[in-house]
């Protein structure tokens, strides 16, 4: 029995410091107020990104917006400037045929008629020159033409991918989904990536 005793206060000493020693356990989870701040946070960090794009997609949008216009407008100038070098070389090549023929009415008279006719042979020989010119012109300016169309298109395409991008950002923060933001990256790049082509190909 005094054994027991003994035994006893040892023991309750022994289990107290254990308990004092003891480590204190890890909380496993998280409150459910914590639980929803972290959510309400990952939400508007989610939403601040999306916005984010959006802003980048609108910059990228206007400076494709108004590449395309300055091809446009590029296109329709030089076309403009290729109708008239066309119409000049078909004035100077008309002109060669009338001197032509003026040259053949005036060889049939006597010796006053052949001078005139020779005269009217170097007239004719010059607007020959003379269109040769403005047609080679007009051809350069027709491929012109073309090159300002294909930049035009080039950026027209990078356009309406952006526009798609900008319209999936905004349907992912009405929807509350991120796989439509996930998805106008896609667009986004790809726009990006036509817009890039358009301006190498200026060059």
């Amino acid at each position: 029995m005094r054994a027991a005793r003994q035994a006893r206060p040892f023991a309750s000493s022994w289990s107290g410091g254990s308990q004092k020693n003891r480590l204190p356990q890890r909380r496993m989870g998280m409150e459910p107020q914590e639980l929803a701040e972290n959510t309400e946070k990952a939400k508007e960090s989610g939403e601040r990104a999306i916005g984010l794009t959006m802003a980048i997609l609108a910059i990228l949008l206007a400076a494709s917006t108004l590449l395309s216009h300055r091809a446009h407008t590029e296109e329709v100038l030089l076309e403009t400037r290729a109708t008239d070098q066309w119409n000049y070389f078909q004035a100077k090549n008309i002109r060669s045929h009338v001197y032509d023929a003026d040259a053949e009415i005036a060889s049939l008279f006597a010796e006053k008629g052949a001078q005139a006719a020779a005269d009217f042979r170097v007239k004719s020989a010059q607007q020959k020159k003379d269109s040769e010119e403005i047609q080679a012109e007009a051809e350069k300016l027709g491929r012109e033409v073309d090159a300002a169309g294909r930049k035009a298109r080039f950026y027209d395409g990078s356009e309406l991918f952006l526009e798609v991008a900008i319209v999936l950002s905004s349907i992912s923060l009405l929807a509350k989904s991120r796989l439509y933001w996930r998805a106008s990256f896609l667009f986004s790049l790809t726009g990006v990536a036509i817009g890039l082509w358009g301006l190498l190909a200026a060059h």
